[in-house]
């Protein structure tokens, strides 16, 4: 039976060492060393200006009218109502993995329908149809980078800047492929290897550069590290073993923002190294990095992105496994230090907070090294560790100059340095955190899954949702696909077949239903669309995307997926979850966006610019988990635009709501974002055993001193949904009616970690990143209300704001509380 490459364990020989664990076999090695990690660009302090891209050859198709498409006609489906006989796809042992056998030429094939008069532009590509060879022979270098450049008509996708019109999945054969010179990474691209064969990236022994993948698209167009959007990486093992251990070389340069995915990616160089950097976040705003094992280098990950969830990485022979040079939140979830000289390093700069959650560390070095902040000036570094398994006699935790902080046991429930509210700053302290058995798993940690590769499944187990005879379905943008759409996901769900959705704009004017026993897997993030008179009413929001209805239990699984508005839609629910699953990760979403405008695929790129955003209502909700669901969510984006990654003008839209969490039973979210909602971007409306990993929030452009516009207007709130009404605030104060970072009305049993909400701008929104908020943007960022019972709170970040949690009681303040990019927390258990 297949099993992710990240997940062997199995360790290599160690290489010489100088510090011993009593009960080890083999050698630990020295820490890195601080001339070992590469002297990254600055965090930006405020927010840089994105690129403005050229456009795509020929110019994007305009002629996308949402209202002249015609309402497809419903389909009898008595055919698929009998219940299933099967119990899920079948595995078997398929010489190749499915996708690269589906039909990539024919009408089954992906269409990118926003390209103007360009009807074959391939989105899907097959490195070896480009000349590279997986022997191990000669330099595949160009022969994948035009692979992953290529628009299909003898010019390349980099130099127009796009991001979603011209999207890619480009496929990676197992085998070996040698690399003589650096490869770039594209945006709006998947690079995909064979999960049933992983591919090895390797250098070539005279390679020459510094970087041998990067993964931040540097074209002339595109801007800076935090608007590199929507590149992913997944199931290949990148090997640097053929270079002098001494060179410094980076194997994966990771510089990118929201939307881009890393899974399943194994790192392997050599022990003892002084040179060699597994992954280099260097800059950049992304929020998860996930299922990966690096072993060996001077460094395993060396980070400076603003924040980020480190998740399920497996650190093995690593001098330093992980150091921090930036960055204001990250959490380490589920890592392993196996072997190493020293964990975490948060020395090297001023690293904001850092949790290290349900990890482990075995015949290691210490665990973290942190620069000892007092409570005068800026207080970074602060430090949470929860849940660590622990083996040897060195100590856990230790300052700049080597002393014990924190010394060695077995087991830590819950350590913190840092700031701690309700209280003081505290040097050391020792808590308890009660956990939810319904977010656990059956060692105690807090459940955790990787995304679906189907590896395994030979193609008979898919259906193209673009080849089932007898239901039509286009993907071109200008064809209502829901009536089709419906009928194939009810046939895959009752024949338990995977259903597959090559890349296209599939508009449904009537909601998509997902029903219990599906499964979903996209190519190139394809992209569900809802446009219509049925989601514009705001008083009767209806879902674009319904995942199963109250009270149904199966599995429903969806990966690389894009949902979005095909024009405003203030009655929209963009994706609703209803349905809970029999184990935990039955009913999951991974690797998927939610966008309101900013893409060709929509009228809002072209039309929202007016600044009274009563204009352009583009969405009533962007994620929605109901009363009766039980999810996990990982890499989720939910993003209403401040501007176009395909070309256009200004963007000014009002999104209500950003990501709604009612459920009561169990729900994950690991690593996710929700970025310029109106209301709020999170809201924990009475929910019960919340587990979240990472919660990446940007307030709104044009909200603040001088909008046009103050919450909760042009919305109305509205209590059926839990709304925040900003009746707390003056009617005029318009730093005090701006969205909230989160929300936590009541409820219980709600694990938070690492928060990192920010605020740039206030008043109008011209467009220029260079013009920010004169001192902090709005009055209070995060609001804690009606009482909820055992709410764990740690690793807050937030940036221009007064207050950092507004919750009647402790209300902690910025300025008692400084650190990372404004305000900084370690601990907040005011309602514990």
């Amino acid at each position: 039976m297949y099993q992710p490459i990240v997940l062997s364990l199995l360790i290599l020989r160690a290489s010489a060492g100088v510090i011993h664990s009593p009960r080890a076999n083999e050698p630990i090695p020295l820490p890195a060393p601080a001339s070992a990690y590469i002297k990254n660009p600055p965090t930006p302090f405020g927010k840089v200006q994105p690129g403005v891209p050229a456009g795509p050859l020929g110019g994007l198709n305009t002629s996308f009218t949402p209202a002249n498409i015609p309402d497809a006609k419903p389909f009898e489906d008595a055919a698929f109502k009998a219940a299933a006989t099967c119990s899920g796809p079948v595995t078997s042992n398929p010489a190749t993995f499915w996708m690269d056998q589906m039909d990539h030429t024919g009408n089954a094939r992906g269409y990118a329908p926003f390209l103007a008069n360009y009807f074959t532009f391939p989105t899907y590509r097959n490195v070896l149809s480009y000349g590279a060879k997986n022997d191990g022979s000669g330099d595949s270098s160009s022969a994948i980078q035009n692979a992953l450049n290529d628009d299909g008509r003898g010019g390349n996708r980099w130099s127009s800047g796009v991001v979603t019109a011209m999207p890619a999945h480009v496929f990676i054969p197992g085998g070996t492929y040698i690399l003589g010179s650096q490869l770039d990474l594209r945006l709006g691209t998947i690079i995909m290897g064979d999960p049933q064969n992983p591919p090895i990236l390797k250098a070539a022994p005279g390679f020459s550069g510094n970087i041998l993948i990067k993964g931040y698209d540097a074209s002339s167009s595109n801007g800076p590290p935090e608007t590199s959007f929507m590149t992913a990486l997944k199931n290949v093992i990148i090997d640097t073993n053929n270079l002098d251990k001494a060179k410094s070389i980076v194997a994966l340069q990771w510089g990118v923002a929201q939307g881009c995915a890393i899974g399943n990616v194994n790192i392997n160089m050599p022990s003892d190294s002084t040179g060699h950097i597994g992954m280099n976040l260097a800059a950049g705003s992304t929020i998860a990095v996930t299922d990966m094992k690096i072993t060996g280098g001077v460094i395993g990950i060396q980070n400076s992105n603003q924040q980020v969830n480190f998740k399920n990485i497996y650190f093995s022979k690593c001098r330093t496994a992980y150091g921090a040079t930036g960055g204001f939140t990250s959490l380490l979830q589920n890592v392993v230090f196996d072997t190493c000289g020293l964990g975490i390093d948060i020395t090297q700069g001023n690293a904001g907070n850092v949790v290290l959650l349900d990890s482990t560390s075995t015949n290691s070095g210490p665990a973290v090294k942190f620069y000892e902040t007092g409570t005068t000036g800026l207080r970074n570094d602060q430090v949470v560790i929860q849940n660590l398994k622990h083996d040897g006699n060195n100590p856990i935790a230790i300052n700049s100059n080597g002393a014990t902080k924190l010394a060695a046991a077995s087991s830590i429930d819950t350590w913190v340095w840092g700031n701690s509210i309700p209280g003081v700053f505290v040097n050391g302290q020792s808590y308890t955190t009660t956990r939810s058995a319904a977010l656990l798993d059956s060692s105690g940690k807090y459940f955790t899954k990787s995304a679906p590769t189907y590896a395994g499944y030979a193609l008979d187990q898919f259906i193209n949702v673009k080849s089932v005879t007898g239901f039509p379905v286009k993907g071109d943008g200008a064809t209502d696909d829901s009536a089709s759409l419906n009928a194939i996901l009810a046939q895959a769900a009752a024949n338990c077949k995977i259903a597959y959705f090559p890349y296209g704009v599939y508009v449904v004017k009537s909601t998509l239903f997902v029903p219990a026993g599906s499964r979903i897997v996209g190519e190139a993030w394809a992209v569900i669309s809802g446009a219509g008179s049925t989601f514009k009413d705001v008083n009767n929001p209806q879902p674009i995307v319904k995942i199963g209805n109250a009270g149904d239990v199966g599995i429903a699984q969806i990966t690389d997926m894009r949902f979005t508005v095909a024009e405003p839609l203030p009655g929209a629910i963009i994706v609703q979850v209803n349905m809970a699953g029999t184990s935990p990760g039955d009913v999951g979403i991974w690797d998927t966006q939610v966008t309101i405008g900013g893409t060709a695929d929509t009228t809002i790129h072209s039309t929202c610019n007016n600044q009274d955003t009563a204009s352009c209502m583009g969405a009533f909700l962007g994620v929605h988990l109901t009363t009766s669901s039980s999810a996990y969510l990982q890499n989720i984006w939910v993003w209403t635009a401040d501007h176009n990654l395909d070309g256009g003008p200004l963007q000014i839209i009002s999104t209500g709501r950003g990501i709604l969490v009612e459920s009561t039973k169990a729900t994950w979210l690991v690593g996710t974002g929700a970025e310029h909602n109106w209301l709020y971007n999170y809201n924990f409306n009475a929910a019960k055993n919340v587990f979240a990993g990472l919660l990446q929030t940007e307030s709104p452009y044009n909200q603040g001193n001088g909008a046009v516009k103050l919450a909760p207007a042009p919305w109305t709130a509205v209590s059926k949904y839990g709304d925040p009404d900003y009746s707390w605030c003056g009617g005029g104060d318009g730093r005090c009616r701006t969205s909230l970072g989160q929300n936590v009305n009541g409820g219980s049993n709600i694990f938070l970690y690492n928060t990192a909400s920010w605020a740039f701008f206030d008043g109008p929104w011209d467009g220029n990143y260079q013009t920010q908020c004169n001192g902090n943007c709005q009055t209070n960022m995060l609001r804690v209300t009606n009482n909820p019972t055992s709410l764990y709170w740690y690793g807050i970040g937030t940036k221009s704001a007064d207050t950092m949690v507004l919750d009647g009681k402790t209300n902690p303040q910025t300025v008692n509380n400084p650190g990372g990019w404004g305000g900084n927390i370690a601990a907040y258990r005011s309602f514990v």
